[in-house]
């Protein structure tokens, strides 16, 4: 009796935009070792700065809903309860050896973890309809610039995935949203004619407000995190009982309690005309801008209004919009595609992915720059395989 041959198990392979095409933008060879090979980094600093920021606001917004559906007032909680869970989730983290890289860095994430919960949490908290929402969808994989010589995968489509922090339900005419700037910001930002209710993706950014236009070669984060929204909402408007999803709002948590060093790159970039958010001409804002770090003196306290005019970038959704974010989604992920390819048929990884660092942080956090042919004194070492 003839027995057939199990086929190979059909893998449609599945790309995250912050996990898998941002870490390659970021550099292609980084993302080989740390996100593919999965070697894990010994500098996790990012990593800390961005999980504990977003874990203070996930668990104080689980304890604000927590109080409405008891039928209580519904506050955010004060000062005394988020040092409780500032505290609950840094143990959180050191559990799995995410740990602030000194005490320096730990109050500055301690302080903007403050300023997002006791100052934008009673704009944000209302207007939450959901946290923590996971997206997925699969597109067509391009392969009309695949070469005929280079085999490639037998799936000809890919998951697009993610996961959103926030979707808020805005309705127009409900008096509960009178006066909330995140509303206004919103509806100033979006063409007249809206319906009745509809929802924001919102989507919080560990980091300051990207200059408008990249730096030489740095990576243009200006765009790149708009078609990631853009694409989330694609993925969140064919969900079941989705409302129309309108606009993507990114928060710059980094913006709500600057440092120096934020302060002296707005100053270079408002006096190049690199932000779209300045302060005006002789205000308050603009003249503690302005002032020059001493070494016992703390930065300068902004206005909430500026520092929530530069966290918060609201982003128009359409489908013209949505089509040119899906384009360029499908753009990385062939070139991801033809690098593990071309590794496959050689192979050689120092070749075949792209060492292209698009700024300083990226090397200087990088755990392979001694193998790294764009890196100064490389040592010969052993290439460590694909998981």
């Amino acid at each position: 009796m003839d027995l057939s041959v199990r086929k190979p198990p059909y893998i449609i392979p599945s790309y995250s935009l912050t996990g898998d095409l941002l870490s390659f933008l970021r550099c292609g060879l980084q993302y080989r070792y740390g996100g593919l090979g999965q070697l894990p980094s010994t500098r996790p600093v990012q990593l800390w700065f961005g999980q504990f920021s977003h874990g203070v606001l996930e668990e104080a917004y689980r304890r604000y809903r927590s109080a409405v559906d008891r039928g209580d007032a519904g506050a955010v909680p004060d000062d005394s309860e988020l040092t409780a869970i500032i505290e609950l989730i840094d143990r959180r983290l050191g559990a799995r050896g995410l740990r602030a890289r000194n005490a320096d860095v730990r109050r500055v994430g301690e302080a903007r973890a403050r300023a997002a919960v006791l100052e934008l949490g009673p704009e944000l908290f209302p207007i939450i309809s959901e946290a923590e929402i996971p997206l997925n969808g699969t597109r067509h994989l391009p392969t009309d610039r695949w070469p005929d010589d280079l085999a490639r995968r037998e799936s000809d489509r890919y998951e697009m995935a993610g996961v959103v922090d926030v979707i808020t339900e805005i309705e127009l005419d409900s008096p509960a949203l009178a006066g909330n700037r995140i509303v206004s910001a919103v509806i100033d930002a979006l063409p007249s004619a809206l319906p009745a209710r509809f929802e924001v993706i919102v989507d919080y950014k560990g980091m300051r407000r990207p200059a408008l236009q990249p730096n030489g070669n740095a990576l243009d984060y200006w765009s790149i995190y708009e078609w990631q929204l853009q694409t989330y909402a694609r993925l969140r408007q064919v969900q079941p009982n989705a409302r129309p999803v309108v606009a993507g709002a990114l928060l710059f948590l980094n913006e709500l309690s600057p440092t120096w060093a934020d302060l002296n790159e707005l100053r270079r970039e408002t006096n190049k005309h690199r932000t779209d958010v300045a302060p005006e001409p002789g205000s308050s804002d603009a003249q503690a801008i302005s002032a020059r770090k001493r070494a016992d003196q703390a930065p300068p306290a902004l206005s909430f209004d500026f520092r929530l005019r530069r966290a918060l970038r609201v982003i128009p959704v359409s489908e013209a919009s949505i089509a040119v974010a899906a384009v360029s989604f499908d753009n990385v992920v062939l070139d991801i595609e033809l690098a593990r390819a071309r590794e496959r048929s050689t192979p050689h990884i120092l070749t075949e992915w792209p060492n292209n660092p698009t700024d300083e942080a990226t090397c200087v956090a990088c755990d392979w720059k001694t193998i790294c042919p764009a890196h100064d004194g490389q040592a010969p070492a052993v290439v460590p395989a694909e998981a």
